[in-house]
């Protein structure tokens, strides 16, 4: 039940923001425009980086990548191995 609660609650964020955005375009375009910004400044910033030192720039993505495979394994049940 909590589950619903908090999907519930993210659809009314969802659709407040969806409202201030159309109250307020300029205002969203300025805010867009600025995340992209923040967004391409980091990525340019990690590409750099890397350029400089790649060794540790892998070291870090295979780190990210472990901990994604960690997050997003599903082991199989006894039941699917048996019929695999």
């Amino acid at each position: 039940m909590a589950r619903r609660q908090d999907r519930l609650l993210l659809r009314l964020f969802y659709a407040s923001l969806i409202i201030l955005a159309a109250m307020h375009p300029d205002t969203t375009t300025q805010l867009a425009e600025t995340a992209t910004a923040l967004l391409l400044g980091i990525v340019d910033g990690a590409a750099k980086a890397a350029a400089d030192q790649p060794g540790p720039a892998l070291l870090a993505a295979g780190a990210i990548w472990i901990t994604h495979q960690i997050r997003t394994h599903r082991p199989r049940t006894a039941r699917a191995r048996a019929h695999a």
